[in-house]
C-alpha cells in the first residue's frame, strides 16, 4: 500500500507548494490528503491511502484549509475518527457519507455550513464533538444541531427522543440507522425532510404529530419493519417515495387534510392491502398504491388482492380503474374485517386471532381499513373486547332478522 501511495504522490506532487487553482496532495504519514487551492485557500478533496484517524491540518503547503469538498471522504471504509480544525468553514454535501467505521467527528469553531447528507449512512457514528465557540452548530444530547433547532444528524440510542426545541428533521438525519426502534417527536417539529428516516430497518411504528406540515421525498423509504403510521392531520401531501418499500406497513389511515399522494409513495407496500382514500385526495401519482417490482419479469406488477376503497367518482376510483386494481365504495362496515359484506362470528374469530398474534409480539395480519373495521369501540386497540362486541352485534342482528 505504501508503494502505491508513493507512486500516486509522484504523479500529483510536482512542486513544493501548489500554485493557485491547481490540485495537489500532502503526505501526512500512512495516508495523503488531496486538495485544491483557489484564492489562496485550500479545500480538502479526498484521502489517498488509509488510516483509522484522520486529522485535517489547518494549513496545507502554507495555505489555510477552509473547506472539505463534496464527497471528499464518501465511502471510505477505514476512517473511525476525523478531526476538523477551526480553520474549516464549510463541509460539502456527502463529504463523509457511507463511512461504515466512522464513530467520532470533531468539529472546530469555524464551521458555519454543512451540506446535505454530509454524515449520512455512517451507522457507527455515535459521538459528535462540537467546539463550544462554534456559533452555528452544537451537540444536543449527542446529536448534531444547526442553530439549535434543525436536527442534522441523530447519534443517540435506539429509542430515539427528538429534542423538544427541534423544528426540522433535516435530510438524511436518521438515514440508515438500522438500530432505531422507535421515535418520539415533539410538537415543535414542522418539517420531516427528504430521506430523513430512510433505511431505518428496525423502526416499527411512527406517530407523526399534527405540528408537522411537510413530509419530504422518501422520508420513510425502505423502513422494512414499519407496521403502523399515524399521519399528521396538518399534512396536505404525501410526497413521492415517502413510504416506498415499507413492506410490513399495514395501517396508515389518511386524514381528510391529504389532497395529493406522490408517485411511488406506497410502492411495494404489500402488507397494506385494503386502504381507504378520502374524497379530499384529488391527485394520485403513478405507482402510488397497489404496485410492486417483480424480479422475475424486471417490471412493476399489481399486488394480488390489493383493494382501494373510496367514494364514487373520486380520484381513488379513477386510480384503481387505470391500474386495474379492485375498488370498493366507502369504508369497510364496522366489524366486517374480512370485507365479505356481513358482520358475523367469522369476523369475531379473526379479531381474536389478530389479538392473539399481536399480544405475543407477532406481526398482525390486518391491513389498512381492516384495522378500523376491527376496532369496534374505537379505542385504538384490537382485542377481545372488540371480538365480544362483534359477536354481540351478530347475535342481536340474527335475532332481529328471524
Amino acid at each position: 500500500m505504501k508503494r502505491a501511495v508513493s507512486v500516486i504522490a509522484a504523479a500529483v506532487m510536482l512542486t513544493a507548494a501548489a500554485p493557485v487553482g491547481t490540485s495537489a496532495a500532502e503526505d501526512t504519514g500512512s495516508f495523503m490528503l488531496s486538495y485544491t487551492v483557489e484564492n489562496k485557500q485550500a479545500t480538502v478533496t479526498g484521502c489517498i491511502g488509509s488510516d483509522a484517524v484522520i486529522v485535517i491540518p489547518s494549513e496545507l503547503e502554507g495555505f489555510p484549509v477552509t473547506a472539505v469538498a463534496d464527497d471528499a471522504f464518501s465511502g471510505n471504509t477505514d476512517i473511525t475518527i476525523c478531526v476538523i480544525p477551526d480553520s474549516v468553514k464549510s463541509i460539502g454535501e456527502r463529504a463523509f457519507s457511507t463511512c461504515p467505521a466512522l464513530s467520532t467527528i470533531t468539529l472546530g469553531s469555524g464551521v458555519t455550513k454543512i451540506g446535505d447528507y454530509a454524515f449520512t449512512a455512517c451507522p457507527a457514528l455515535s459521538y459528535i464533538d462540537v467546539n463550544k465557540d462554534n456559533p452555528t452548530y452544537s451537540n444536543v444530547n449527542g446529536c448534531l444541531y444547526e442553530n439549535g433547532s434543525d436536527l442534522l444528524l441523530y447519534a443517540g440510542p435506539a429509542d430515539a427522543v427528538i429534542n423538544k426545541d427541534t423544528k426540522t428533521v433535516r435530510k438524511g438525519a436518521f438515514f440508515g440507522k438500522a438500530d432505531i426502534v422507535s421515535v418520539a417527536f415533539p410538537d415543535s417539529v414542522t418539517v420531516v425532510d427528504d430521506n430523513a428516516f430512510a433505511g431505518c430497518l428496525s423502526l416499527k411504528s411512527v406517530d407523526i404529530p399534527d405540528s408537522v406540515t411537510t413530509l419530504g421525498k422518501g422520508c420513510f423509504m425502505s423502513c422494512s419493519a414499519l407496521e403502523t403510521v399515524s399521519l399528521s392531520s396538518s399534512v396536505k401531501s404525501i410526497p413521492e417515495n415517502c413510504f416506498n418499500s415499507c413492506t410490513s406497513l399495514r395501517n396508515a389511515p389518511f386524514p381528510d387534510s391529504i389532497t395529493s399522494v406522490g408517485n411511488g409513495a406506497f410502492y411495494s407496500c404489500a402488507g397494506m392491502s385494503n386502504i381507504y382514500l378520502p374524497a379530499s385526495v384529488k391527485t394520485i401519482g403513478s405507482e402510488a398504491f397497489g404496485r410492486r417490482y417483480d424480479v422475475r419479469s424486471s417490471a412493476s406488477e399489481n399486488i394480488s388482492g390489493f383493494v382501494i376503497r373510496g367514494e364514487k367518482g373520486s380520484a381513488a376510483e379513477k386510480y384503481a380503474s387505470d391500474r386495474k386494481l379492485a375498488f370498493a365504495e366507502g369504508h369497510l362496515e364496522k366489524g366486517d374485517v374480512n370485507s365479505d359484506g356481513d358482520v358475523n362470528a367469522v369476523d369475531a374469530s379473526l379479531v381474536l386471532a389478530e389479538y392473539a398474534a399481536t399480544s405475543s409480539d407477532n406481526p398482525g395480519r390486518f391491513t389498512g381499513d381492516a384495522n378500523t373495521a376491527a376496532d369496534w369501540n374505537g379505542d385504538g386497540d384490537i382485542n377481545a373486547v372488540d371480538a365480544s362486541a362483534i359477536l354481540a352485534f351478530y347475535a342481536a342482528s340474527s335475532v332481529t332478522s328471524l
